[in-house]
């Protein structure tokens, strides 16, 4: 071997070696088919299980919950860097998240039947118990100066209000039903979808009053509920591998297949350009079903067996989701947009 030759194979050894380190120290970055582009980053904290995630628009920050470590994450997308805060009431279980009008983040605690306020300035957690004892408080959603969220094992929807603290709570007419998702229309009133009720329902803000709509799929799961700008609902129903929609206006229900059989879609939110956007745990896939053409594309994945229990979208068309299977969180971005 001449001189020449070894620093050749040697430069290449040395070439492929840094190769090797910028992609374990980089996010993982993976261009999916036309129109996608999907990166996720490891949370700091081993096994956390990251379950819910939002992101504050007016700064791009991203919060989500870990509620296998008993912490919210933050994410700077700009730097790149965590940041996560422990939560007083030990195995709390963090669930779901929301983000008020000041930046703070109020979060549900499942095993530790409160709700949860951290103040992003201070660092500081507030927790509100809730009126009933193991009520498991499961996703929240602000409304016109209150949190709404369901009550899965108390089959009740509760409403804090932001200034005093205090806490309603509203018995679902469907004993049993498991409420689950939850999202808030323009008039503030909040919509939610009953896993095991297999229906969802509208809780009147100004009288509290409770009207449920049963799924046209008999047992179909209705887990998590979006809207989109024209007021239509959306949810998925996981044990009938479809995506629902309801629009109050007309009392109306459409349903939509997946492509992939056994998909249990569980996750969905609708992006600023009102695509309707929708994990699908049994596949491990994201869907996006574009209203304009009533079509279902499908995402792979980048890391394999992901499983995603909410998507956020943010003001630029992102998708956000958290990987509780492999611990890590995720974006997609479109080309599109």
């Amino acid at each position: 071997m001449t001189a020449r030759t070894f620093a050749s194979s040697s430069d290449s050894i040395i070439i492929i070696t840094i190769i090797i380190i910028l992609l374990l120290a980089a996010p993982h970055i993976y261009a999916q088919q036309a129109g996608v582009t999907i990166k996720e980053w490891e949370v700091p904290t081993p096994n956390s299980a990251p379950h819910d995630i939002v992101v504050d628009d007016r700064n791009g920050t991203v919060w989500f919950t870990e509620i296998n470590a008993n912490k919210l994450g933050k994410f700077d997308p700009g730097t790149e860097q965590f940041q996560e805060f422990d939560i007083p009431t030990p195995s709390s279980r963090p669930h779901g998240l929301v983000v008020d009008e000041n930046g703070n983040i109020w979060f549900t605690e499942m095993a530790g039947s409160k709700i949860g306020k951290l103040d992003v300035e201070t660092g500081q957690v507030h927790e509100f118990p809730t009126p009933t004892p193991n009520s498991g408080p499961h996703t929240p959603i602000m409304g016109n100066g209150v949190v709404w969220f369901t009550e899965i094992e108390a089959s009740k929807i509760g409403r804090l209000n932001l200034t005093t603290g205090t806490i309603d709570e509203f018995p679902t007419p469907t004993g049993g039903s498991s409420p689950y998702g939850i999202i808030v229309d323009s008039e503030g009133n909040a919509w939610y979808a009953a896993l095991t009720g297999h229906r969802i329902g509208k809780v009147d803000a100004k009288t509290g009053e409770i009207t449920e709509y049963p799924t046209p799929t008999s047992d179909s799961g209705t887990r998590r509920i979006a809207i989109d700008s024209a007021g239509k609902l959306w949810f998925t129903e996981y044990n009938a591998a479809k995506i629902g929609s309801f629009d109050p206006k007309i009392n109306e229900f459409k349903e939509f297949e997946t492509t992939t059989p056994g998909s249990d879609p569980y996750a969905i939110w609708v992006d600023i350009f009102d695509n309707v956007w929708f994990s699908m745990t049994g596949a491990f896939k994201v869907g996006k079903l574009d209203q304009s053409t009533n079509t279902v594309q499908e995402y792979d994945l980048p890391t394999p067996s992901t499983i995603i229990r909410f998507i956020y979208a943010d003001k630029d068309g992102n998708i956000w989701f958290p990987n509780s299977n492999n611990n890590k969180i995720g974006m997609i971005m479109q080309s599109s947009q």
